[in-house]
């Protein structure tokens, strides 16, 4: 499976096996931040603070998603490490799952 950080729109192949990435979100979900945070140099400078959003594991597959909010110059920015094959799918999945999450928070 492949690994990949969605940012800014954009989706760029990141060095991260599916194993190593599921023991560091055991250990701690912001040191795969950590890992990941040299492929976000042309999008994001100066990250004030990290913040784990949502963690997503996808139910049909073994895909897994990961949301950050980091706070840089720019202001706020959702970072977003996707371990799949199909990083779009498992992105317009996790979109889906969210609508239906705030919506049942609201009612």
């Amino acid at each position: 499976m492949s690994t990949w950080v969605y940012v800014l729109d954009e989706f760029k192949p990141v060095n991260i096996s599916a194993n190593e990435l599921l023991n560091l979100l055991k250990e701690d979900p912001l040191k795969v931040f950590e890992v990941i945070k040299n492929a976000l140099a042309g999008f994001i400078r100066d990250a004030k603070s990290v913040k784990v959003y949502d963690i997503y594991r996808e139910p049909s597959s073994s895909a897994l998603l990961v949301e950050y909010i980091v706070e840089c110059e720019a202001g706020r920015v959702s970072v977003k490490v996707i371990c799949s094959e199909h990083p779009e799918q498992v992105l317009r999945d996790y979109y889906i799952y969210e609508r239906q999450i705030r919506k049942s928070r609201v009612l």
